[in-house]
């Protein structure tokens, strides 16, 4: 699981400095399947927020998600995501 922040003005640099994170710790660590979360989606506007996922999940082949502590079933829907995927 990588939690991104949404207002980062570059979602793909931040990604990029965790990957290279991970690599540096374990090189086993990105041969993983990942889940991206982006978080604090309540500070931007939602066709913001839209255009962000689809410039961000562009060429990437994980699931990605949003978060907002503000609704309720966002944190459900990533605790579901992640106990399918440790199933």
């Amino acid at each position: 699981l990588h939690l991104i922040d949404i207002t980062n003005e570059n979602l793909i640099e931040s990604y990029n400095q965790v990957k290279k994170e991970l690599q540096n710790y374990s090189s086993e660590l990105t041969k993983k399947k990942e889940l991206i979360v982006l978080n604090k989606i309540d500070l931007v506007d939602e066709d913001v927020v839209k255009k962000k996922i689809e410039v961000f999940s562009k060429n990437k082949k994980c699931e990605v998600l949003t978060l907002s502590t503000l609704k309720k079933n966002s944190v459900s829907k990533i605790k579901s995501k992640l106990i399918s995927y440790a199933s």
